[in-house]
């Protein structure tokens, strides 16, 4: 018997090949129904159109990421609640958080690749942009989350601009995201992880008495 879910998955899968090794535009019924193994009517069948096709990837790869992201913050959350935690790993256990979202190995650098694409086309399509911007939304959520519970535990400073740190630590992951999956011989993943921690260090800091 036929699993749908999990012929759909791989369907997205495979149209996700595609795309990473010719773009968007490559994305065809054909070339994914080849990709997967799968008659052109097989794919057809499970995801309708190119159109539909696209836009069920898209929300694959958002949700495979939340999913993701939201594990490595329900670990960093219990380090942040624990009191015989030291202040430096919690914060640590912080920066883990954002860097889940980076490209630092092969699988989240293919990931990259493929998001960079789906937002790019986002811009002009209207079957893509609302989960483009339930994505964004999300992530927005989860980094006030996470910056919040940082600040209340005493890892950052308890009386941060949470929107303003918020839109900050987003745009740095965004730009971080992009440099290292279009520019990695500029930016390696060390040196990616190392500026989220830098970032975070800044915002525990506590004035001093001449700057305050």
């Amino acid at each position: 018997m036929i699993d749908h879910e999990q012929r759909k998955n791989a369907i997205a899968d495979a149209l996700f090949d595609v795309l990473r090794e010719g773009g968007l535009e490559a994305v065809t019924l054909s070339n994914v129904a080849t990709r997967a193994g799968l008659a052109i009517g097989s794919v057809r069948h499970f995801l309708g159109a190119r159109d539909q096709m696209v836009a069920f990837a898209f929300e694959t790869m958002a949700e495979r990421t939340q999913k993701r992201v939201e594990a490595r913050a329900e670990i960093a959350l219990a380090t942040l609640s624990d009191a015989h935690v030291h202040a430096d790993d919690k914060l640590m256990a912080t920066a883990d958080i954002p860097c889940e979202f980076l490209p630092l190995d092969a699988t989240r650098l293919g990931e990259a690749i493929v998001w960079i694409e789906f937002e790019t086309a986002a811009r002009t399509s209207e079957f893509l942009a609302e989960t483009s911007k339930r994505a964004a939304a999300e992530t927005s959520r989860l980094v006030e989350t996470i910056l919040t519970r940082a600040a209340q535990r005493g890892s950052l400073t308890p009386d941060i601009d949470l929107p303003t740190e918020t839109a900050r630590l987003t745009a740095l992951i965004d730009g971080l995201t992009l440099r290292c999956a279009l520019h990695p011989d500029l930016l390696d993943p060390d040196r990616a992880r190392q500026a989220v921690i830098s970032h975070l260090q800044q915002l525990s800091e506590r004035p001093t008495a001449a700057s305050a």
